[in-house]
């Protein structure tokens, strides 16, 4: 099997956005939540679309999101819910795979976007460092179940934000942004869970800095391998934003 590959985090200046960071929604056609996300995508669309169509392989995005002073960091804005649909929408849209992802979420008046060649970089390690293997459908409990029964041996990390990054090996025919959320919500052993909190609902929103790679492996089948580094994070450095 492939080893896992991890990106350096994007340095390239951001442009900033014309309009606010939208969630992910799951709420029927035309709703605000589905209009605010839809804006939100075609604005970093309009960004990065000519960056893309001249940057070589492989291709990273960053995206950082500024939240208002009275938001927790800590509490909800979760950042894997920023990047999912935005990434596949932008691969249809562009034609282009993106084989690193890099989201960050601090207290700002404005957000950014930025494209560039990733760059290869050594395993960052972390206060946790997991390697894990995966069969099942991401949209499955035993997707989740094998995650959690691999990394058994941790503590949840301080309270505080968290840096996090995960890198996938996959098959050429896995849709790896499928993969996110699935694994996001079965570290509940390393991101902790409020009091009363179902299995899978793991603290994401102290994840203040997100890293995701991809890596094909042309023999993988339905294997995933899942490299895990998790450490406690302070307020993300940013590259400059342009206007």
């Amino acid at each position: 099997m492939t080893t896992p590959v991890f990106y350096a985090p994007v340095q390239a200046a951001g442009e900033r956005l014309g309009v606010e960071p939208a969630l992910a929604s799951w709420d029927k056609a035309g709703s605000p939540g589905q209009v605010r996300s839809a804006d939100f995508i075609t604005g970093v669309h309009t960004i990065i679309s000519e960056q893309v169509s001249t940057t070589p392989d492989p291709l990273a995005l960053r995206l950082d999101v500024g939240l208002p002073d009275g938001l927790s960091l800590l509490t909800y804005h979760d950042l894997d819910n920023y990047l999912f649909p935005l990434v596949p929408k932008l691969t249809v849209s562009t034609g282009r795979q993106f084989a690193s992802v890099w989201a960050t979420k601090r207290h700002a008046s404005t957000s950014s976007v930025s494209v560039c060649q990733a760059q290869v970089t050594t395993d960052p390690g972390g206060t946790y460092s997991f390697e894990v293997t995966t069969t099942a459908a991401a949209d499955s409990t035993t997707f989740k179940e094998q995650i959690r029964d691999q990394i058994t041996a941790a503590h949840p990390l301080p309270d505080g934000g968290i840096a996090l990054q995960l890198a996938f090996v996959v098959g050429p025919r896995r849709t790896w942004p499928n993969l996110w959320k699935a694994t996001i919500d079965s570290l509940g052993s390393l991101l902790g869970r409020d009091a009363g909190a179902g299995q899978w609902n793991a603290r994401d929103g102290r994840i203040t800095t997100l890293g995701l790679h991809r890596t094909v492996d042309p023999n993988a089948g339905h294997r995933v391998v899942v490299a895990i580094r998790a450490d406690t994070a302070s307020t993300p450095t940013l590259p400059e934003a342009t206007a």
